[in-house]
């Protein structure tokens, strides 16, 4: 896969996680197994914005051309991915979350190795 389908397949994957945060915290309380409260409800909001922020980086950056510009998208996005994964992990370890947080680890896994295949192939 090529940096623009990744890209563009990430900032659709990153536009959706925005506005399931913001308007369905829910959905990621029930996935994950956690109770739901009004601290989680602001935080998964404020994440839900930094989607956004993720989801127009790569939307935008997807037609660069200039080695530089693609590179620095790719080390964000995959260092960002691969820190949430190794985040899950531990809070799965930890028992805070139920088995459900695997689908969001192996997402992120996922986008992390893909990105540093495009990274690899000289993005």
């Amino acid at each position: 896969m090529d940096f623009r389908t990744i890209s563009r397949a990430t900032a659709a994957i990153f536009g959706t996680l925005c506005l399931t945060l913001i308007m369905f915290p829910e959905l990621i309380y029930w996935l994950f197994s956690l109770k739901q409260a009004e601290v989680g409800d602001i935080l998964a909001k404020r994440a839900g914005v930094l989607f956004l922020g993720f989801s127009v980086l790569c939307f935008m950056a997807r037609d660069a051309v200039i080695p530089d510009v693609q590179r620095l998208v790719v080390v964000t996005v995959m260092t960002a991915m691969g820190a949430m994964a190794a985040l899950g992990i531990y809070e799965f370890w930890r028992g805070s979350v139920g088995p459900g947080i695997w689908i969001a680890i192996l997402v992120e896994l996922l986008i992390s190795g893909l990105f540093y295949r495009a990274w690899r192939q000289g993005a």
